[in-house]
């Protein structure tokens, strides 16, 4: 059985070939959120700063089963390597190298502390409760259009020759600089869904709790990030009540719930744990703990 490493070299060789020098071919390894890594093949034209990247860990799988065989997986390769690049958005990452450019486009977001020490170790962070809040630059192109992101490295730190707190104060302008949170409340969600329903009833027409809340960013991108904002936790408190309870639904949003007694923690941790591991796909799973928010002393807490 061919090891991924030879297959990798394999494929990374016959694509050489088939580009005839045009490209710049090599081996990209890649940590995402919570430890999932990743193996793929980085192209670039001699004249460009940057290219398309096509992950290979998928395509090793086919073809360990006998989904595909190896030059149907070249061929596929080859075919989104020259998709990418005429698709590929006009971004000059000159601009990118420079701080006083990239400053108004940075941004935070949360992730889990202990399934990303070995990521940490290479991007700057501080903690929150069991998270660690990291950083992100918005890529745009020549008009300006939002066309992705770009993890912050400690490499990037020295390039601008910045701190982990410039980076903090930066983004927590820009969050909002970018627009207001979004709370929305799951009973306007499902009143846009079903106008003729009483929403009030579950079935068997027995009284159901629909009293929880959305919370994210305007671009629902990376918005569990809100809770770091004490602005708009005290808008939270003043709308639900103090001592709200927030389940991280995602790195992309959390669910706020009125403030409940301290018997039903656990259990709402056990609901946490079962929708994380049944329907969160591992790359945007945030925390298995339920946190509360107490006025008095400004700040989110463990409570489960």
């Amino acid at each position: 059985m061919m090891s991924f490493e030879e297959f990798t070299e394999d494929v990374l060789e016959a694509i050489h070939a088939k580009t005839g020098g045009t490209f710049q071919i090599k081996k990209h390894d890649v940590i995402k959120n919570n430890n999932v890594k990743l193996t793929g093949i980085a192209v670039v034209k001699e004249e460009a700063d940057i290219g398309p990247c096509v992950y290979l860990d998928e395509f090793y799988r086919e073809h360990e089963s006998d989904g595909m065989r190896f030059d149907e997986i070249v061929d596929e390769v080859y075919q989104l390597i020259v998709k990418n690049e005429e698709e590929a958005p006009d971004f000059d990452i000159s601009g990118f190298k420079r701080w006083e450019v990239v400053r108004e486009n940075v941004h935070a977001k949360l992730i889990n502390a202990e399934q990303n020490k070995e990521l940490l170790e290479m991007i700057p962070h501080r903690d929150f409760m069991d998270l660690a809040v990291v950083y992100y630059a918005v890529a745009r192109d020549s008009a300006r259009e939002d066309i992705g992101t770009i993890l912050i490295y400690n490499g990037h730190m020295e390039m601008w020759g910045q701190e982990e707190e410039s980076l903090y104060r930066e983004a927590m302008i820009n969050m909002r600089t970018g627009g207001e949170a979004n709370l929305v409340s799951i009973e306007n969600i499902i009143r846009r869904v079903l106008p003729d329903e009483d929403i009030s009833l579950g079935l068997g027409g027995h009284q159901r709790d629909i009293s929880m809340y959305i919370l994210t960013n305007s671009r629902k991108r990376f918005g569990a990030a809100e809770i770091l904002d004490k602005k708009t936790l005290r808008m939270i408190a003043d709308e639900v009540g103090d001592g709200f309870i927030v389940l991280p639904s995602s790195v992309h949003e959390t669910i706020i719930l009125p403030p409940k007694d301290e018997k039903e923690y656990g259990m709402l941790k056990g609901m946490v744990r079962e929708v994380n591991d049944t329907q969160v796909d591992i790359e945007e799973r945030l925390s298995y703990h339920v946190y509360m928010y107490s006025r008095d002393e400004e700040v989110l807490k463990i409570v489960a």
